[in-house]
């Protein structure tokens, strides 16, 4: 416990050392690199069926350490850190598989189901990054390179990496209580984890393919995309992930301590509707499109879905 707790002091001690004085989010940082400590402090005072499933979080927080440090190279070989959006799944993907080895007590059906779906999930994100990502540096990462210059690969590390990957680490917590039980029966909120995931990634595909049929119609440059599922929500892909990772935690409830990794689709959901993903689409479109982007506030709901309002077309 003393190294564990020495390292994330390291980790936080580097993290601010290197953080510009001029960065932005600095307090999405502080948030960040305080997590671990949290999550130590948990482990240090929980009761024994509780620490259990929390130490084997804790080591997906070792394996996010190590994946992100080998995406940051490769980031930094290909002067491309916009690899990160093609990593962050795999990384998940690494997160998960680690703390269900380190958790379960045998590897049974209902683990290989819920790994599954996270392989499936992996997939389809690698697949959807891969083409715009990996060729060319996006933004904001290129922004950041020109604003940070020389100090940019070591604050690319904390402030691309480790920042995204503790992201997902939190958004992973479910695995580690839905593999320290056992048995191998799928359970009824298992069952009911796959429901909801299928509902979720239905909504992640259908709606980015609506989104991209759209988009290659050249008399559609320029305008708003508000059929479809993108009638019932704004951002009904990030609707989708938020569910997504519902499911997962279904998973979790076998677990008597299980509840409390609600904390990580919670945290996914707050991320995609309020705390990143979807205000910052907001605010692009509102700047782009003035005023149709403020008609289509009025007629269709931002985040969870609802009937379309009054002039919505379906």
């Amino acid at each position: 416990m003393i190294y564990a707790l020495i390292l994330w002091l390291v980790f936080v001690v580097a993290w601010r050392l290197v953080m510009p004085k001029e960065a932005r989010g600095r307090n999405w940082s502080y948030a960040h690199m305080a997590a671990p400590g949290v999550a130590l402090g948990l482990y240090a005072i929980a009761p024994t069926a509780l620490a259990a499933p929390v130490l084997a979080w804790l080591c997906g927080l070792l394996a996010m350490g190590v994946l992100g440090a080998v995406a940051w190279s490769i980031g930094q070989a290909r002067t491309n850190h916009s690899i990160m959006d093609v990593a962050y799944p795999c990384i998940s993907l690494g997160i998960a598989l680690t703390t269900v080895l380190v958790a379960a007590p045998a590897f049974t059906l209902r683990l290989a189901v819920v790994l599954g779906l996270m392989v499936i999930w992996m997939a389809r994100m690698v697949h959807h990054a891969y083409g715009t990502n990996v060729g060319t540096e996006q933004e904001p990462y290129a922004t950041h390179r020109r604003r940070f210059g020389t100090r940019w690969p070591a604050w690319s590390f904390f402030a691309v990496y480790m920042l995204q990957g503790i992201l997902i680490w939190i958004w992973c917590m479910p695995f580690a209580f839905a593999a320290s039980v056992e048995g191998a029966a799928m359970r009824v909120t298992d069952w009911i984890g796959v429901v909801v995931w299928l509902v979720g990634f239905l909504f992640l595909v259908i709606s980015d393919s609506q989104m991209n049929a759209f988009k290659s119609n050249p008399a559609n440059k320029g305008g708003i995309m508000d059929r479809g599922l993108w009638a019932v929500s704004r951002h009904p892909n990030y609707f989708g992930e938020s569910l997504v990772w519902f499911g997962y935690f279904c998973f979790a409830l076998a677990h008597p301590w299980g509840w409390l990794s609600v904390i990580g689709p919670l945290y996914t959901t707050w991320f995609m509707g309020w705390g990143s993903a979807t205000p910052g689409n907001e605010r692009h479109m509102r700047k782009t499109r003035g005023a149709a982007w403020d008609d289509y506030v009025r007629r269709v709901p931002m985040f969870f879905p609802g009937l379309p309002r009054k002039g919505g077309r379906a």
